[in-house]
């Protein structure tokens, strides 16, 4: 029996077929076709009847209604052996994504991929490339097939950034492929990775913000992105921004995710060494602020212990070293307030937002009194949150400091309010 492939599958299929009504949508397919090897070309409906044309496109990427008016042109052909159909993309928007969202459709309308837009352009080309190879890979022409799926391992592998591809079909979403990019990144090769969920990267730290946002994406079938702190073969430890998308196949069925990995420890460094920068600038606006308002006391005491030692009546140097006493009382909260706002915490804590709010305030007192700044309270909830207690402070410290900096000049009424989240 002869395996030599059918005329058709020998013609130059060198095109990808764009038919999108949103220009900056349209504009990045046309920039992507050149990693595609293909040559963009816009079609309207009645390039359907143009059969010469179609023989020469390799992918259509079109807007749903006319991705399903695509689907029965006559020029489309039915059977492999008259000539290799083209990948038919369907373009739905945001809105749309995850599976329980995308439209049904019936057999005549059944697309070889779904691309939802916008999303980032590495992204978009890791589907247009699965979609292609999975397309390809289906058509039982073994040379297409190759062909195909020599061109799809050449755009992974010239993928700067690293690339994985993981069944959704499968338990536990192993890896199905990585490009070498990953490699590289990782220091793992292929064959190690092979049937692994992306997660053995994280080593023992599974407790990241970004790994739950992660985990919802997986159990709805959605894309995210999230910063997540992975650790190389050789163990050295590095900051993986990570995008994640779901790959849907033309019966709208999730049967793939693409991952895109990129280092970016250089940039959460620097983003660290800025927040500790602006940390340190307000700690020393702050300590000015405090050295102020704990001079005036103590130079009231000054002058209290001055009179008191010189004052013979004892009921009179009494009353003085009183009020001498209830300056230091000031000057002791004052310092306490302080090194509460400013004390790390090691963990998350329960507190009384109330009790967190009227340690700032305590702080600022003094300062509204002398600018005019009336202070109106409405705890609204006794309640407690479970936060990092220096933090929220610092959050609440800046919020005070900015309404006084708006009110300096003239008197001003300064709301405060303590009460329940409302469910967005």
């Amino acid at each position: 029996m002869s395996t030599s492939a059918p005329e058709g599958l020998k013609l130059d299929r060198h095109l990808i077929a764009i038919h999108i009504e949103d220009l900056t949508n349209r504009r990045l397919i046309e920039g992507l076709a050149v990693q595609l090897n293909l040559e963009p070309r816009f079609i309207e409906d009645h390039d359907l009847l143009d059969a010469e044309l179609i023989r020469h496109v390799a992918l259509i990427v079109a807007d749903e209604v006319p991705a399903a008016r695509y689907r029965q042109a006559p020029t489309m052909p039915d059977n492999p052996t008259d000539g290799l159909q083209p990948a038919l993309v369907a373009v739905v928007p945001q809105t749309f994504a995850g599976n329980d969202l995308l439209p049904k459709r019936t057999d005549e309308q059944s697309f070889d991929g779904i691309l939802v837009l916008p999303q980032v352009p590495s992204m978009v080309l890791a589907q247009l490339s699965v979609i292609l190879y999975a397309h390809r890979f289906t058509v039982k022409l073994v040379e297409s097939a190759l062909d195909e799926l020599h061109l799809n391992r050449s755009i992974f592998r010239s993928v700067t950034n690293g690339a994985s591809i993981a069944s959704a079909t499968e338990p536990d979403c192993p890896l199905i492929y990585v490009n070498p990019a990953f490699e590289v990144m990782t220091g793992y090769s292929l064959e190690e990775v092979v049937g692994k969920n992306c997660r053995f990267l994280q080593g023992n730290e599974r407790d990241q913000s970004g790994r739950n946002l992660i985990r919802q994406a997986l159990e709805t079938g959605r894309s995210a992105t999230a910063i997540l702190r992975n650790y190389r073969k050789d163990g050295t430890p590095f900051w993986n921004e990570f995008f994640l998308s779901p790959i849907f196949n033309k019966n709208g069925t999730l049967t793939h995710y693409v991952g895109i990995q990129n280092d970016v420890s250089a940039r959460v460094a620097f983003e660290d060494a800025l927040r500790e920068s602006e940390k340190l600038a307000a700690s020393g606006r702050l300590a000015a602020s405090i050295a102020h308002e704990i001079n005036n006391p103590l130079e009231v005491v000054t002058n209290l212990l001055y009179l008191a030692r010189r004052e013979d009546d004892p009921e009179q140097k009494d009353d003085y070293l009183h009020h001498a006493e209830e300056e230091l009382h000031r000057v002791s909260l004052l310092t306490t307030q302080s090194l509460r706002l400013y004390l790390q915490s090691s963990k998350p804590q329960a507190v009384r937002a109330a009790d967190l709010v009227s340690a700032v305030l305590a702080l600022y007192m003094p300062k509204m009194t002398v600018q005019g700044v009336t202070v109106e309270r409405r705890d609204w909830t006794e309640a407690s949150v479970v936060c990092m207690e220096s933090e929220i402070r610092q959050v609440v410290s800046n919020l005070v400091r900015n309404a006084m900096d708006a009110m300096r000049g003239s008197p001003g009424r300064l709301l405060v309010r303590v009460r329940n989240s409302t469910l967005w």
